[in-house]
């Protein structure tokens, strides 16, 4: 965040309630932008491209110590059995920092011969073109009373794009999931809550830091939306013949240093390391795709970004 807007946004903030509070979540926006101006990354940024994968699973908003918690539950042991958890370094502190930086003109032989499948609004910056499959799933109703990007749209697009790959010219394909991303499927009242007020899906983290949503409630919330998507994990590693990898554009902070959420560019371990998990997948052909075309708002064609970020609460 510019200091600009730092600067409205306390205004405007402290304009409609200036409790100390607000002054607390003020003074906590500065230092973040502080620490992303003057504090050095203290690790060597990942390029996903460098990485053994065949299949690149996006967890958006992923926190390395909830995958680990994740990997060790009972429930997925079979999925996780054996696997290594480790960690890379992201490339940026948000989605759209980690799309700039892993699509550009740096990596185009590589772009070339990649799917990418996503859910997230900020591919709009990207020439999507350049791939041989490019696929934007918007916001949607969903079951369980919040709008959002529907998982199971991406699973089934990607297992079709990956079995008819070699007519497609596809080698590699990456698929970003919005989850854990807010909002969380379990607690749909906080976001009816915080709805018509400026940027309402941050405020679930501010609503963290002063205390409003107790730690172990938010955890869990998060955690669950985690588990829906391995939901997904388990139908691709039975559907997909190659190397799948789990990572995430980012983390987010619930207190670290004194940041909550993941502010652009802050060098802060909670925000910036994300995990990594390598699965063998093969495809038993028992899993059968379906898909509407008419849902994907960005195939071939732009994404709807504006409509999209306001669902997310950005807007």
């Amino acid at each position: 965040m510019a200091f600009s807007d730092w600067f409205f946004d306390t205004v405007d903030r402290l304009r409609s309630d200036p409790s100390p509070k607000n002054v607390e979540i003020a003074l906590r926006k500065l230092w973040a932008g502080l620490l992303g101006r003057f504090v050095p990354d203290q690790q060597e940024e990942q390029v996903i491209w460098n990485e053994d994968w065949d299949i690149l699973v996006i967890l958006d908003g992923c926190r390395a110590d909830a995958m680990q918690e994740i990997t060790q539950m009972d429930a997925y042991e079979p999925l996780f059995s054996g696997k290594k958890l480790e960690t890379r370094w992201s490339v940026g502190g948000t989605s759209s920092e980690w799309i700039k930086k892993t699509f550009n003109e740096n990596y185009s032989d590589e772009i070339e011969n990649t799917a990418y499948v996503t859910g997230n609004p900020y591919t709009d910056q990207i020439q999507y073109d350049e791939f041989p499959e490019f696929a934007h799933f918007g916001i949607s109703p969903t079951e369980h009373d919040i709008r959002t990007v529907l998982p199971r749209k991406l699973t089934d697009y990607a297992i079709d794009t990956w079995r008819n790959r070699d007519e497609l010219g596809v080698d590699r394909m990456i698929i970003h999931y919005m989850q854990p991303h807010a909002p969380f499927r379990s607690r749909p009242e906080w976001f009816r809550e915080f709805k018509g007020t400026k940027k309402f899906g941050s405020k679930v983290w501010w609503r963290l830091c002063d205390g409003t949503v107790s730690e172990d409630d938010f955890w869990s919330a998060y955690l669950d939306n985690l588990e829906w998507i391995m939901e997904e994990i388990s139908i691709l590693s039975v559907s997909l013949e190659g190397t799948i990898a789990l990572t995430a554009d980012h983390g987010n902070a619930k207190g670290e240093s004194g940041v909550y959420g993941h502010p652009k560019g802050v060098p802060v371990s909670a925000v910036r390391e994300v995990p990594w998990i390598n699965l063998e997948g093969i495809d038993t052909k028992k899993y059968v795709p379906e898909y509407d075309v008419s849902d994907i708002d960005g195939h071939n064609g732009m994404p709807a970004r504006e409509s999209q970020l306001e669902a997310l609460g950005y807007k």
